[in-house]
């Protein structure tokens, strides 16, 4: 029992690193408190990891509950039950390599060791980005996003080599609790390896990041949630965002970005409230970036996509439709195959990702990559979007589901990777918060309020730089594999013994 409880509480202990509760050493110790437990209670080691998989996530996405209470219609047990399924299937990819680690006998104490452990951690904490459509939240190297001359060599591995880095910190913990007589090599060796990391990210950060520079005007509508999709308010919530942005306008905005959807119907330059947008568009010479719903004809089907526009001088120079949705929020998985899905997301969206999905070009140098809501949390959508020549990065999102809970802060916590893996200005446009811009190196040179009508605006710049990861960010997944595949001698012996 107390190896379950130590567990439930190493699991605990990682959520309270990240935001809101940013208590950010943390995440150094929790799964170095876990291994203790496994070495501590043989043949636990997969129960042990789950369990503290459970809790973590369970408390991270504490806030899932109330979207799917008040915005869903369901009941309390009921989405609680739900977060605790997510949670479980979660918990596995801790579980397994906490498994492996007992099972391989990594708890002997050896750099080798620290390695085989960091790469099979961060292995499957890339996979579960990818498996089942992805969901990288609450990544290890996300909860250090404030620790920013740590987190600078995330431009040459991504969000992951810092995710790679915690675990190595977390098994020198273990190794110092259960075997210190022998845990001095691995202790100096991660020393040094942190050392290396401050030391690059302090001459990172020293570096001209400044670009091509600009003033950018965000416009945070706060139209609540309840009342977004009403018909009747529809041009009520246009004047708002016309005169919030005249104001941002007024104080030197050269490029205007309002949120995700922020226009509450499907969007046609030449039909009724759309021409009232080219008309405001063609009055003012800034270019506007604007999220809406976007209809697109066949002859046998219409379908829907989350877009968003680049209109400059009254006419749409751009259009990008958002590529990875979220599942039961903008479509509903195997719907087809299962119906009842859909009892389980009766506020979801019927949404199709689109074909446009590149860069907006404005003129050579003014790129915007856009990424739409959940597409921030994935690296390789950013990535994606500087390779094709994105000279600045563009996040629209509504989280206005959210509430005032710990989601906002996460999500936008994220942002500041997307940043730092390829050093550009992240320009974060909100409709309820938290809107603002992130400099190259991570710095959060704006943040807004949450639940605030505002139109802040702040200094950017377009910047042509391509980082190591920007260009061969594939390349790390290989390097965690290496380690990982190192595992598979240790595995052989393990069973003949």
């Amino acid at each position: 029992m107390i190896s379950y409880l130590g567990a439930i509480s190493s699991g605990l202990l990682l959520a309270l690193a990240y935001p809101k509760f940013d208590l950010f050493p943390l995440a150094f110790v929790a799964l170095g408190l876990l291994l203790v437990l496994v070495k501590t209670y043989p043949g636990r080691g997969f129960r042990l990891g789950f369990l503290a998989g459970l809790s973590f996530f369970f408390l991270l996405l504490y806030w899932l509950t109330g979207v799917m209470t008040h915005f869903g219609g369901l009941p309390l047990p009921a989405a609680v039950g739900i977060l605790a399924l997510l949670s479980a299937y979660l918990a596995l990819y801790l579980g397994v390599p906490v498994y492996l680690f007992e099972q391989l006998e990594l708890y002997e104490t050896s750099i080798l060791n620290a390695l085989i452990f960091a790469g099979l951690v961060v292995l499957f904490e890339y996979l579960r980005g990818f498996i089942f459509g992805g969901f990288p939240w609450g990544l290890l190297g996300a909860s250090q996003y404030r620790f920013l001359n740590l987190i600078q060599a995330a431009d040459l591995g991504g969000v992951y080599l810092i995710s790679f880095l915690v675990v190595l910190i977390n098994y020198a913990f273990f190794a110092l609790l259960t075997d210190y007589r022998r845990a001095w090599r691995v202790e100096a060796f991660v020393m040094v390896i942190f050392l290396l990391f401050l030391i690059y990210g302090h001459f990172e950060r020293q570096k001209d990041w400044s670009g091509k520079p600009f003033e950018v005007g965000l416009i945070q509508g706060n139209i609540p949630q309840d009342i977004k999709w009403d018909k009747a308010f529809k041009e009520t919530s246009l004047k708002r965002y016309f005169e919030l942005s005249e104001e941002a306008l007024g104080h030197g905005a050269q490029v205007l970005i309002w949120p995700e959807t922020a226009v509450p119907f499907y969007f046609f330059p030449d039909q009724g409230l759309g021409r009232k947008i080219i008309a405001w568009s063609q009055a003012h010479e800034e270019p506007l970036l604007f999220g809406a719903p976007r209809l697109r004809f066949y002859q046998d089907r219409v379908e829907v996509y989350n877009s968003l526009f680049l209109v400059a001088k009254g006419r749409v120079q751009g259009i990008y439709d958002k590529q990875h949705l979220v599942p039961f929020g903008e479509y509903v998985p195997l719907e087809n195959v299962f119906p009842f899905l859909r009892t389980f997301a009766v506020a979801s969206g019927d949404y199709q990702p689109g074909p446009m999905g590149g860069p907006l070009r404005l003129s050579r140098h003014k790129v915007f990559g856009p990424l739409i809501c959940f597409e921030s949390v994935f690296p390789w959508l950013a990535r994606k979007q500087v390779q094709k020549g994105a000279t600045v990065l563009v996040i629209v999102t509504n989280d206005a589901w959210f509430g005032r809970s710990a989601g906002p802060y996460q999500h936008f916590a994220q942002a500041v990777f997307r940043a730092i893996e390829n050093r550009r200005y992240i320009l974060r446009a909100a409709n309820t918060g938290i809107s603002g811009v992130i400099s190259p190196t991570g710095e959060i040179l704006l943040a807004t309020k949450l639940e605030e009508t505002t139109a802040p605006c702040a200094k950017a710049g377009f910047l042509s730089y391509l980082t190591v990861y920007t260009k061969y960010g594939t390349f790390f997944p290989l390097f965690y594999l290496f380690w990982a595949v190192l595992a598979i001698p240790k595995l052989i012996r393990s069973r003949r013994r």
